[in-house]
Protein backbone atom coordinates (compact mmCIF):
# COMPACT_ATOMS: atom_id res chain seq x y z
CA UNK A 1 0.00 0.00 0.00
CA UNK A 2 1.22 3.35 -0.52
CA UNK A 3 1.30 6.69 1.22
CA UNK A 4 -1.39 8.21 -0.72
CA UNK A 5 -3.71 5.44 0.32
CA UNK A 6 -2.66 5.07 3.97
CA UNK A 7 -3.62 8.75 4.65
CA UNK A 8 -7.06 8.27 2.67
CA UNK A 9 -8.19 5.35 4.57
CA UNK A 10 -7.10 7.04 7.93
CA UNK A 11 -8.45 9.74 6.77
CA UNK A 12 -12.01 8.15 5.98
CA UNK A 13 -11.52 6.14 9.56
CA UNK A 14 -11.38 9.51 11.16
CA UNK A 15 -14.19 10.80 9.62
CA UNK A 16 -16.32 7.98 10.30
CA UNK A 17 -15.72 7.94 13.72
CA UNK A 18 -16.13 11.74 14.17
CA UNK A 19 -19.01 11.43 12.34
CA UNK A 20 -21.19 8.60 14.12
CA UNK A 21 -20.40 10.52 17.76
CA UNK A 22 -21.45 13.70 15.72
CA UNK A 23 -24.73 11.96 14.83
CA UNK A 24 -25.44 10.47 18.04
CA UNK A 25 -25.12 13.51 19.63
CA UNK A 26 -27.49 15.59 17.52
CA UNK A 27 -30.04 12.71 17.58
CA UNK A 28 -29.76 12.59 21.06
CA UNK A 29 -30.64 15.93 21.27
CA UNK A 30 -33.75 16.36 19.55
CA UNK A 31 -35.39 14.19 22.26
CA UNK A 32 -37.33 14.87 25.28
CA UNK A 33 -36.82 13.21 28.61
CA UNK A 34 -40.35 11.26 28.19
CA UNK A 35 -39.87 9.20 32.02
CA UNK A 36 -42.35 9.36 34.57
CA UNK A 37 -39.80 10.80 37.02
CA UNK A 38 -38.43 13.29 35.01
CA UNK A 39 -35.81 15.69 36.47
CA UNK A 40 -35.52 19.02 35.65
CA UNK A 41 -32.43 20.17 33.83
CA UNK A 42 -32.41 24.14 34.70
CA UNK A 43 -35.73 24.67 36.58
CA UNK A 44 -37.02 23.67 39.67
CA UNK A 45 -39.42 21.05 40.18
CA UNK A 46 -42.44 23.90 41.16
CA UNK A 47 -41.14 25.80 37.93
CA UNK A 48 -41.53 23.10 35.92
CA UNK A 49 -44.90 22.46 36.93
CA UNK A 50 -46.05 25.74 36.14
CA UNK A 51 -43.98 26.00 32.59
CA UNK A 52 -46.52 22.93 32.43
CA UNK A 53 -49.92 24.00 33.52
CA UNK A 54 -49.52 27.39 31.57
CA UNK A 55 -48.69 25.34 28.15
CA UNK A 56 -51.72 23.65 28.89
CA UNK A 57 -53.81 26.05 29.63
CA UNK A 58 -52.93 27.99 26.69
CA UNK A 59 -52.83 25.03 23.90
CA UNK A 60 -55.49 22.37 25.98
CA UNK A 61 -55.98 19.14 24.44
CA UNK A 62 -59.05 18.84 22.18
CA UNK A 63 -58.91 16.52 18.98
CA UNK A 64 -55.09 17.44 19.00
CA UNK A 65 -53.00 16.91 22.12
CA UNK A 66 -52.47 19.88 24.43
CA UNK A 67 -48.62 21.41 24.91
CA UNK A 68 -48.86 19.63 27.80
CA UNK A 69 -49.38 16.23 26.75
CA UNK A 70 -46.78 16.90 23.76
CA UNK A 71 -44.20 17.59 27.02
CA UNK A 72 -43.31 21.39 25.83
CA UNK A 73 -42.67 21.99 29.26
CA UNK A 74 -39.87 19.59 29.13
CA UNK A 75 -38.78 20.94 26.01
CA UNK A 76 -38.41 24.33 27.19
CA UNK A 77 -36.59 23.55 30.17
CA UNK A 78 -33.93 21.87 27.67
CA UNK A 79 -33.55 24.63 25.64
CA UNK A 80 -33.39 27.03 28.83
CA UNK A 81 -30.63 24.92 29.90
CA UNK A 82 -28.14 24.43 26.68
CA UNK A 83 -28.89 27.99 24.76
CA UNK A 84 -29.81 30.60 27.18
CA UNK A 85 -27.30 32.88 28.73
CA UNK A 86 -27.10 32.92 32.52
CA UNK A 87 -28.59 36.56 32.48
CA UNK A 88 -31.37 35.06 29.95
CA UNK A 89 -32.04 32.17 32.56
CA UNK A 90 -32.29 34.43 34.83
CA UNK A 91 -34.77 36.85 33.86
CA UNK A 92 -36.78 33.69 32.45
CA UNK A 93 -36.84 32.71 36.54
CA UNK A 94 -37.82 36.31 37.66
CA UNK A 95 -40.48 36.74 35.09
CA UNK A 96 -41.71 33.29 35.85
CA UNK A 97 -41.72 33.61 39.67
CA UNK A 98 -43.17 37.68 38.91
CA UNK A 99 -46.05 35.92 36.69
CA UNK A 100 -46.61 33.61 39.76
CA UNK A 101 -46.91 36.09 41.77
CA UNK A 102 -49.35 38.38 39.75
CA UNK A 103 -51.31 35.09 39.79
CA UNK A 104 -51.72 34.85 43.81
CA UNK A 105 -52.32 39.19 43.50
CA UNK A 106 -55.50 38.74 41.52
CA UNK A 107 -56.79 35.28 42.14
CA UNK A 108 -55.02 34.43 46.07
CA UNK A 109 -53.58 31.17 44.66
CA UNK A 110 -50.66 30.42 42.34
CA UNK A 111 -51.40 29.32 38.66
CA UNK A 112 -51.11 25.85 39.24
CA UNK A 113 -53.31 26.17 42.16
CA UNK A 114 -56.03 27.82 40.40
CA UNK A 115 -59.44 26.47 38.67
CA UNK A 116 -60.22 26.99 35.07
CA UNK A 117 -61.65 29.73 35.99
CA UNK A 118 -59.69 31.91 37.46
CA UNK A 119 -56.75 30.97 34.63
CA UNK A 120 -59.10 31.71 32.18
CA UNK A 121 -59.17 35.29 33.90
CA UNK A 122 -55.43 35.72 34.53
CA UNK A 123 -54.48 34.59 30.87
CA UNK A 124 -56.94 36.59 29.13
CA UNK A 125 -56.08 39.71 31.25
CA UNK A 126 -52.38 39.04 29.54
CA UNK A 127 -53.47 38.70 25.99
CA UNK A 128 -55.32 41.88 26.44
CA UNK A 129 -52.37 43.54 26.76
CA UNK A 130 -51.66 45.11 23.09
CA UNK A 131 -48.60 43.23 21.78
CA UNK A 132 -45.99 45.73 20.19
CA UNK A 133 -44.20 44.60 17.86
CA UNK A 134 -41.02 46.22 16.06
CA UNK A 135 -41.65 48.14 12.56
CA UNK A 136 -39.58 47.50 9.45
CA UNK A 137 -39.27 49.11 6.46
CA UNK A 138 -37.02 47.22 3.85
CA UNK A 139 -34.73 45.59 6.71
CA UNK A 140 -34.49 48.81 8.30
CA UNK A 141 -35.70 49.65 11.56
CA UNK A 142 -38.58 52.30 11.46
CA UNK A 143 -40.77 51.86 15.03
CA UNK A 144 -39.00 50.22 17.93
CA UNK A 145 -42.44 48.08 19.79
CA UNK A 146 -40.38 48.18 23.11
CA UNK A 147 -39.78 45.37 25.24
CA UNK A 148 -42.24 42.36 25.14
CA UNK A 149 -43.85 41.14 28.65
CA UNK A 150 -42.59 37.78 30.15
CA UNK A 151 -45.51 36.33 28.97
CA UNK A 152 -45.74 36.72 25.51
CA UNK A 153 -41.71 35.55 25.56
CA UNK A 154 -43.06 32.28 27.57
CA UNK A 155 -46.28 31.91 24.67
CA UNK A 156 -43.60 32.27 21.99
CA UNK A 157 -41.90 29.30 23.98
CA UNK A 158 -44.61 27.48 24.23
CA UNK A 159 -46.06 27.59 20.56
CA UNK A 160 -42.30 26.95 19.09
CA UNK A 161 -42.27 23.86 21.32
CA UNK A 162 -45.54 22.98 20.87
CA UNK A 163 -45.46 22.91 16.55
CA UNK A 164 -41.61 21.70 16.52
CA UNK A 165 -42.43 18.57 18.31
CA UNK A 166 -42.71 15.24 16.60
CA UNK A 167 -46.11 14.66 17.49
CA UNK A 168 -47.63 17.52 15.88
CA UNK A 169 -45.16 17.27 13.09
CA UNK A 170 -46.36 14.16 12.18
CA UNK A 171 -49.75 13.32 13.10
CA UNK A 172 -51.14 16.99 13.11
CA UNK A 173 -49.66 19.42 10.58
CA UNK A 174 -48.80 16.50 8.26
CA UNK A 175 -45.60 16.78 7.20
CA UNK A 176 -44.98 15.58 4.28
CA UNK A 177 -40.63 15.87 3.35
CA UNK A 178 -40.72 14.94 -0.22
CA UNK A 179 -43.74 17.38 -1.77
CA UNK A 180 -44.16 15.40 -4.82
CA UNK A 181 -41.91 13.71 -7.44
CA UNK A 182 -39.20 15.11 -9.31
CA UNK A 183 -38.84 15.25 -13.17
CA UNK A 184 -35.45 16.63 -14.01
CA UNK A 185 -35.61 17.01 -17.72
CA UNK A 186 -38.89 17.94 -18.77
CA UNK A 187 -39.59 19.78 -22.31
CA UNK A 188 -40.10 23.43 -22.02
CA UNK A 189 -43.83 22.95 -24.08
CA UNK A 190 -45.16 20.30 -21.66
CA UNK A 191 -44.81 22.75 -18.77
Amino acid sequence: MDRRNALKNSALLMGAGLASTVFSNMLQGCTVDTSEDWTPLFLTKEEGSLVAEMAGHILPATETPGAKEVLVHRFIDHVLAGSYTTEQQNEFKEGLASLDAECKETSGSGFVECNKEERDTFVTAREAVKLNTDQYLWGNLIVSGGESSFYRKLKGLILFGYFTSEEIGKNVLNYNPVPGKFVGCVPLEAV
